[in-house]
């Protein structure tokens, strides 16, 4: 069956998702949120488009974009193919990182876009990651009035009034169930060890943490990535296969190494 061709904007403003293959996370340690915003400064400069808003979440991302001299399925595609390119280094992965076609919704009108804004900049409340959205720190919420590289604040505030803009900022977030320490650490519940053993067991063969350690090398550091990339802490990782912490961190940092040496 065709695709159906995707819906042009006449404002060219978009409401863009990206999420990851089959849930997965996409964001793993500070460092990747922070590389995917570098990474959206520079495809923003590269290709003219307007960011107004944004926010990353451990497996999707909300953008708020305005497309210049470019199609938004150019913009998207230079977004997604550098970032997932350097993903998959780090993390010795391949294949997809993301769903295989973004999500695009065009903006229209103003209340529409005062609406996506306070839906975007909320999610993290929602998802229980923030007790309030400017708390959030991979949001652009908490850039807003300020001359942030990854944000076009001036072109926001022509498209929205002042005063709007202060009425959102001043807003209580939603009742969210939230707790303490997912607040606390800025990310997600974790898998509980049932779930991640099976995970393990999925991706290794083996159910036993010895027959695990009796696996090949070089399938036990795929394994590990394997995890990692599904959003497994290494602690975790650790308890599940009686390694020291240490110990899977060496072997997904060997998994990287050899990677980068092909």
């Amino acid at each position: 069956m065709a695709r159906q061709a995707r819906q042009l904007s006449e404002s060219a403003i978009y409401h863009v998702m990206l999420r990851g293959i089959n849930r997965d996370a996409i964001f793993l340690e500070d460092a990747d949120y922070g590389r995917f915003i570098a990474v959206l400064t520079a495809v923003r400069l590269a290709s003219g488009c307007t960011v107004l808003a944004y926010c990353l979440m451990p497996n999707h991302i909300h953008l708020v974009l305005q497309t210049a001299g470019e199609p938004i399925g150019t913009v998207i595609k230079r977004l997604g193919v550098r970032y997932a390119g350097w993903f998959n280094r780090k993390y010795a992965r391949v294949g997809h990182l993301f769903q295989d076609r973004f999500k695009s919704i065009p903006v229209e009108d103003d209340a529409y876009l005062v609406t996506l804004l306070r839906y975007v900049w909320n999610n993290p409340v929602e998802a229980g990651l923030a007790a309030h959205c400017a708390d959030y720190p991979w949001s652009s919420r908490r850039h807003l009035g300020t001359a942030w590289p990854a944000l076009d604040d001036a072109r926001l505030r022509e498209l929205v009034p002042e005063q709007t803009l202060s009425e959102l900022r001043e807003e209580a977030s939603p009742a969210a169930p939230w707790s303490e320490k997912a607040v606390r650490t800025g990310r997600p519940p974790r898998f509980t060890d049932e779930a991640a053993a099976l995970l393990l067991a999925q991706a290794s063969g083996v159910t036993e943490p010895a027959l695990f350690n009796a696996l090949d090398a070089l399938l036990r550091r795929q394994v590990v990535c394997e995890l990692r990339t599904r959003g497994v802490p290494y602690r975790q990782i650790a308890r599940l296969t009686n390694l020291s912490e240490s110990g899977v961190r060496w072997l997904h940092q060997a998994a990287g190494s050899a990677e980068e040496a092909r």
